[in-house]
């Protein structure tokens, strides 16, 4: 465990962690493979108990990565345009684009906020984006507001972990992604119950099954 800790002592300290921090934020925004709130959040915890990395740095390449990659999604969901008429076709494709154009045309500005807490949900609301041809400087606009408070959070709950378990950081980390997950969870299932009260009102006319 000592050997583990020191490992993780040298790497925050490196000052090739904010790119590592930046690749793996984007990586995430695209394929929700890669853990980008446990590697935000662990480097937030020792921003706070060394001193590196340095808090601003860190934040700034969290936004950029958070950007990035929600960009090349959206970008990405363009460029699948005739996969895009292919799917819409089907019934199923239909409904799911409907949806999006719904939502998207909506409340464009507050999905792409919200989404960006949720692992995946950011994904797939990116690609969505680029597929019903959502404005893209107003994406990228809503993109950077949403990344900009995905980093404030993610980074202050790292120090507030770290603050909080200075002797054991990866305690406050381990809380720190819990706590994450759960906020995670608790938008998308608000998200999840105003979508279907929607569907349900007098003013939303859904395509018949």
């Amino acid at each position: 465990m000592d050997s583990v800790m020191h490992l993780l002592d040298v790497v925050m300290a490196s000052p090739w962690l904010y790119l590592v921090v930046l690749t793996v934020v984007a990586i995430d925004s695209v394929l929700p493979v890669m853990p980008g709130e446990t590697v935000v959040i662990t480097a937030g915890a020792y921003a706070v108990v060394q001193s590196s990395p340095e808090a601003w740095w860190l934040l700034a390449a969290t936004v950029a990565g958070a950007l990035i990659g929600d960009v090349t999604a959206h970008h990405l969901g363009r460029r699948a345009g005739p996969l895009a008429q292919r799917l819409r076709r089907f019934q199923a494709g239909e409904k799911l684009f409907a949806w999006a154009e719904r939502g998207l045309l909506g409340r464009g500005g507050m999905l792409i906020v919200g989404a960006r807490f949720i692992p995946g949900g950011r994904t797939a609301t990116s690609l969505a984006s680029g597929m019903v041809r959502y404005p893209r400087w107003r994406f990228v606009a809503w993109a950077l507001l949403a990344g900009s408070a995905w980093a404030i959070y993610n980074v202050g709950i790292g120090m507030i972990g770290g603050l909080a378990f200075r002797d054991q950081p990866l305690l406050g980390v381990l809380l720190g992604v819990g706590f994450a997950l759960l906020v995670g969870l608790i938008i998308e299932r608000v998200r999840t119950s105003r979508a279907a009260s929607g569907d349900r009102s007098p003013g939303v006319v859904l395509p018949e099954a």
